[in-house]
């Protein structure tokens, strides 16, 4: 995959993930069986995003994770 295909994809994926976050606020004001079964779920699909579908972009641009300057800093404390 090219440089700029993978950022596109990178972007769209962060888009879902900000949609997922907003669903999570949601999910959270659910009583408590509903709320786990949604959380669970909500859980999974974003381990599949990450796993099958951004993992394999950050192995190739490792300079697209989204993760990256967080963990730097981490690591520089």
């Amino acid at each position: 995959m090219d440089q700029a295909t993978a950022q596109k994809l990178m972007s769209l994926y962060q888009d879902i993930g900000l949609v997922l976050n907003e669903a999570d606020t949601v999910i959270r004001t659910l009583p408590d069986a509903e709320r786990h079964q949604h959380l669970s779920g909500l859980a999974e699909t974003v381990m599949q995003i990450w796993s099958k579908l951004q993992l394999p972009v950050v192995r190739q641009y490792p300079e697209l994770d989204p993760d990256r300057e967080h963990f730097r800093k981490s690591s520089d404390a």
